[in-house]
């Protein structure tokens, strides 16, 4: 026992030791391209769970195991191939398009194939989660949570996908166009049009519809 619990001392020591050594994404990316073990099993800790969340919100399979067969299969492909990948300031931004770009080669996804086809029963608590934080109380919490996923399942898989990147994932519109595959202006048009079919849908108040566009839009 007391070996064991000198080992993950040790352990817990030397991703201390790494964490204070490497702030930045860009230092902790370089380093799991030089084949730090490390740095590679701290950017899965950190992106693999919002990864998972991205791609189920995609909709691009309702299969759960195939998401998570392709998120696996990412990451080993990111090991085996690190020592030829471009740097990146932006980790999270970079597995993000590549996990997209990767499941939509594995089912051949096409974008027009109608919504009523997906299986809708996968991504709603992800919004459930994100927008609850930026709800006042105007009315009881479990009625106004149902009455926006009803709302956001109602959206068009790209603007559900819009409002997931922008508002959970935190990105910037321009980084939201290179994952998508969209001119700026276009990214800005449908986050509006998501937002103002969101607030026809469940009919809030003026100062409560202004916090959640607020967030979205910067």
């Amino acid at each position: 026992m007391a070996v064991l619990d000198s080992f993950i001392n040790f352990i817990n020591y030397y991703i201390l030791a790494f964490n204070s050594l490497h702030n930045s994404d860009l230092e902790i990316w370089q380093s799991f391209k030089k084949g730090d073990k490390i740095a590679f099993a701290k950017i899965y800790q950190l992106h693999a769970k919002s990864l998972l969340n991205y791609g189920v919100t995609l909709r691009i399979s309702s299969n759960l195991s195939v998401i998570e067969d392709c998120l696996q299969d990412l990451f080993l492909e990111l090991w085996q191939s690190r020592e030829n990948l471009a740097d990146t300031d932006s980790i999270k931004f970079y597995l993000f398009r590549a996990l997209k770009n990767k499941l939509m080669r594995t089912v051949k996804y096409d974008f027009s194939k109608s919504t009523d086809e997906i299986d809708e029963t996968l991504g709603g608590d992800l919004f459930e989660a994100s927008i609850e934080r930026i709800l006042i109380e105007e009315e009881s919490q479990k009625e106004r949570l149902e009455r926006l996923k009803v709302a956001f399942d109602g959206l068009s898989q790209r603007q559900r996908e819009v409002i997931n990147l922008k508002y959970y994932h935190q990105f910037s519109n321009a980084q939201i166009a290179e994952i998508m595959e969209l001119n700026y202006a276009s990214v800005g048009n449908l986050i509006q049009k998501a937002l103002f079919s969101l607030r026809q849908s469940i009919h809030i108040s003026i100062h409560l519809f202004l916090l959640i566009f607020s967030s979205f839009i910067r």
